[in-house]
């Protein structure tokens, strides 16, 4: 009987040890399910955000365990004290775990040998990110795919990337430089109805920052305060300025998210309000109003708000006044340099074009004013001078579209109240331009040019006469052109010749010509016979102006 209940002890202790291999290897297997991750109620959001993620098809055991039959073992005893917590109401509501980077590399591997990679459109190379030091700091796969977001499972947490290139650097230096992430498009980008070929920030080697100047927010601190949320022990909080202490035990051999300890850096294009902001502006809160004022597109009278072009491209003060100040100046220069710089040297032209125009509009308004100011009413006569004094002193070439069309605004007031008197105003310089067009966005100041040996005025043609541009030059995109005119000065015959007016009118220099290789003077033919243009030259639909041959012979 002794003998049968030995074995009988025996055979269920078999049938008990088997039966725990069976439970456990169950328990295993059943807990290695991602159903079972979503159990407690605090883990839903998680596996949730892991079924619509890229990582859908894979196991949460397979990036949560690492390789090895220890890591198994350890990570199951961790989740059956979780399970007992669950149980028992005592866990926390914010789960946390760390991912080893043996887990990721059992399948990710091969992406250190691929090479750089657009995220985003930025470029990015795993291998130094993972076996070189990055700022003194050894990161892991987790330091930048990680889950701050609900609803994105280990994504990439690019505030990672902000803080590491950005904190304690100068814009445009070291870590922060541009080209490390971005490189410069080859196409023409628009904004506002401009036209820029950013292929000439490498030709012309521009610095990006004179137009992207306020990428960056933020300076990343860390409040002591912070170190709280997670520790009280003394000789802990001892070590805030260990900096290499620090960051060894929560990014090298921990993962501690970066934003539990610095605040917020931005790395994006800023608000337009902020555009001429400058450091400057730290200490020196006025100063520049005027010039701000215009560049930005307001303060003016009558006009809506209109913008440069430049501030709406992102460009602030220090992007066009880089030059030293003058002998005993104080502020940074900028001159037609500025617009060399970035934009090549046939700007040079328009830059003076500009500034010449805008001047002689000034001038024209203030005489025409000054002529007329006794007969205008006050509140008028107050507004014509308000939108003068901006341009002066916020300088129109600020902004040469806004300060154009408020002289242009200022004069039309004064027209106005002089035809109340009975007074026609003519000043063709501040008459308005009869119809849009993108060439006015650089070619103002360009009223009266040299065309062949002849003035030619666009004053007439355009404002008097409503001839569009692109009637005699070819449309382009700013990118220099072969041919700047679509007709030379023969094609001028198809709209002055078409009806009797004054030769004289355009050709001045007209006596002594030289035709067919030999001089000709016409002064013995016009001013000594007293003949008629027209009694050689004739005007056909179909060849323009012609010379009659035929009349040479009734004398030669």
């Amino acid at each position: 009987m002794r003998k049968i209940g030995f074995q009988n002890i025996g055979l269920i202790l078999g049938i008990i040890i088997a039966l725990s291999l069976i439970f456990l290897l169950l328990s295993i297997e059943i807990t290695s399910q991602p159903q079972f991750c979503g159990f407690c109620h605090v883990m839903k959001p998680y596996v949730r955000s892991w079924q619509t993620s890229t990582h859908k098809g894979v196991a949460c055991v397979e990036c949560h365990i690492p390789p090895g039959i220890t890591s198994e073992f350890k990570k199951k005893f961790e989740a059956l004290s979780m399970v007992t917590k669950y149980i028992t109401g005592t866990y926390g509501t914010n789960p946390w775990t760390e991912i080893e980077d043996s887990s990721c590399l059992r399948c990710h591997e091969k992406r250190l040998l691929q090479g750089k990679e657009i995220f985003k459109g930025v470029l990015f190379n795993h291998t130094p990110h993972l076996l070189e030091l990055r700022r003194g700091e050894q990161l892991k796969c987790t330091s930048c795919h990680s889950q701050i977001v609900q609803g994105s499972h280990i994504s990439v947490t690019t505030f990672t990337c902000f803080i590491c290139h950005f904190k304690n650097q100068e814009l445009g230096k070291g870590t922060s430089r541009c080209t490390l992430c971005h490189e410069i498009p080859e196409r023409v980008i628009t904004k506002a109805g401009v036209n820029f070929d950013h292929s000439e920030v490498k030709r012309l080697g521009m610095d990006c920052i004179h137009c992207h100047k306020d990428v960056v927010r933020g300076e990343g601190e860390v409040f002591k305060e912070r170190c709280l949320t997670c520790h009280n022990e003394p000789k802990r909080l001892e070590k805030f300025n260990d900096r290499e202490f620090l960051h060894r035990i929560h990014v090298t051999e921990h993962k501690v998210e970066c934003i539990n300890c610095h605040r917020e850096i931005e790395h994006r294009v800023g608000e337009i309000v902020n555009r001429v902001n400058t450091k400057c502006e730290v200490c020196h809160q006025q100063g520049h109003s005027l010039q701000k004022e215009l560049y930005m597109g307001i303060g003016g009278i009558g006009v809506n708000p209109q913008p440069d072009f430049m501030y709406l491209a992102g460009t602030r003060c220090e992007g066009c006044h880089f030059l030293p100040p003058k002998e005993g100046g104080e502020t940074m220069e900028a001159s037609e340099i500025s617009c060399m710089k970035c934009h090549g040297y046939r700007f040079k032209k328009i830059f003076i074009q500009w500034k010449e125009g805008i001047e002689k509009r000034i001038s024209e308004i203030k005489k025409e004013y000054e002529k007329y100011k006794d007969l205008i009413d006050i509140e008028k006569r107050d507004n014509i001078l308000h939108n003068i004094h901006l341009i002066e002193k916020g300088k129109g070439i600020h902004n040469i579209r806004y300060s154009t069309n408020l002289l242009i605004h200022s004069y039309w007031i004064l027209s106005n109240e002089l035809e109340k008197k009975k007074i026609k105003a003519e000043n063709p310089f501040l008459k308005e331009i009869p119809f849009e067009s993108r060439c006015l966005n650089c070619h103002l100041g360009i009223e009266i040019k040299d065309f062949e040996g002849e003035s030619f005025s666009h004053r007439v043609h355009i404002i008097q006469k409503g001839i569009n541009c692109e009637s005699c030059h070819p449309k382009h995109n700013g990118e220099p052109m072969e041919r700047k005119l679509i007709l030379g000065k023969s094609g001028c015959s198809n709209c002055h010749h078409r009806e009797k007016r004054e030769c004289e009118n355009c050709h001045k220099d007209y006596l002594k010509v030289s035709f067919e290789g030999k001089e000709f003077d016409h002064s013995l033919h016009v001013k000594e016979m007293e003949l008629s243009c027209n009694k050689c030259h004739n005007f056909e639909e179909s060849k323009g102006m012609t010379l009659s041959r035929s009349v040479c012979s009734e004398c030669h």
